[in-house]
């Protein structure tokens, strides 16, 4: 008998949707050709989204990149950040008898609303940190009707008092 774990369960539910974008948009770039890129993993980049009122804000942890291996694009509607190691050293002091961070290349692809001004999208690379600005375009206002009876237009209450 196995015990039910939300956490798996949650994994499982990760790696289905990996899979469904895979066979929607395509493998990764690291993944194409029957291999990896230079020997790298593509690893899916982790982010925080937050809606603002002006905008969406996205946050992405990039240790050990440097801005010029980030890009940032947008086009019909995605954000794409992939942040790659131009060059790899293949140098290494001393052995290592554990390693356990990851070393590779990053991608994520969000899917944005409609409502983003795409021509003001901006980013900035901080500390490790990409923080990605998604200005909102301005929501229509309401606009206010006059009713007309007979050819005449009816006033508000306000005139009526």
């Amino acid at each position: 008998m196995i015990r039910w774990s939300p956490s798996t369960e949650l994994a499982n539910l990760h790696g289905a949707m990996d899979r469904l974008f895979e066979d929607f948009f395509g493998s990764a770039p690291a993944e194409q050709n029957g291999g990896r890129a230079r020997g790298l993993s593509t690893y899916v980049l982790p982010i925080d989204v937050l809606d603002l009122d002006s905008g969406y804000e996205i946050h992405a942890q990039v240790p050990g990149f440097r801005p010029e291996e980030v890009d940032v694009t947008f086009s019909e509607g995605l954000l794409r950040i992939v942040a790659q190691h131009s060059s790899q050293s293949e140098n290494e002091v001393g052995g290592y008898l554990r390693r356990e961070v990851a070393y590779g290349n990053f991608q994520r692809t969000i899917q944005l609303p409609g409502d983003v001004k795409d021509e003001d999208i901006s980013a900035r690379f901080e500390n490790g940190i990409l923080t990605v600005s998604v200005p909102k375009r301005p929501r229509p206002q309401p606009k206010k009707i006059a009713v007309s009876s007979n050819g005449q237009t009816q006033r508000l209450a306000e005139e009526s008092s």
